[in-house]
């Protein structure tokens, strides 16, 4: 199915979720991911920080971030410079603040530089690492349909899309499981999708 029409059309089953649902099904993704095996067992995690309808990751952030005192773990989360996107590591949640789009984004100047031999040495990737991806909608043979920006697929095709376990979440509903969605050449897949529902 083309970007374009999935795209128009999961924002506006996203806008018609009540609030309970939402709430509900945040809480579901929660669950399934922060006990997900292949998640618990790294050291660094990319996330983006939910704006709008987006599957909620605040949550998400807050654990990982409580985490820390008991574990070796650090947490990165996206900030868009220009046309390209690069991840800053943070402890805390006041290190956000919201941009002119009023997306929050780090506030500091902690960039996680992905080509640093020594960075490298402390992460062992992939093993140690992942990256949770929003989109709009995903498929079961791995296709992710983003915002239209390729600010994700731009990122790990420049620092390399195999040193990530890439999982995307979103709502059941946005997994497209009898259509595939039209991938181009540079687009990233991901690993596995997690809903409120199931794994794929």
């Amino acid at each position: 199915m083309e970007k374009s029409v999935l795209r128009k059309e999961m924002k506006r089953l996203r806008r018609e979720m009540t609030a309970e649902e939402r709430k509900i099904r945040d809480e579901k993704i929660f669950e399934n991911l922060t006990t997900l095996s292949r998640f618990k067992d790294k050291k660094w995690f990319y996330i983006y920080v939910s704006y709008g309808t987006e599957t909620d990751t605040k949550e998400i952030i807050k654990y990982l971030l409580s985490l820390k005192d008991k574990k070796d773990i650090h947490i990165a989360v996206p900030k868009v410079l220009g046309t390209e996107m690069e991840f800053f590591e943070i402890d805390s949640l006041d290190e956000l603040k919201k941009s002119n789009m009023g997306i929050l984004e780090p506030n500091n100047h902690r960039l996680v530089n992905v080509k640093d031999v020594e960075y490298f040495e402390r992460l062992n990737p992939p093993e140690n690492v992942v990256m949770i991806l929003p989109g709009l909608a995903f498929d079961i043979e791995r296709g992710r349909a983003g915002y239209g920006g390729g600010f994700y697929d731009k990122y790990l095709n420049r620092y390399g899309a195999d040193d990530f376990l890439k999982i995307g979440i979103c709502y059941d509903f946005q997994m497209q499981k009898y259509d595939t969605i039209k991938m181009e050449e540079n687009d990233v897949k991901v690993d596995m999708t997690v809903t409120d529902r199931a794994y794929y």
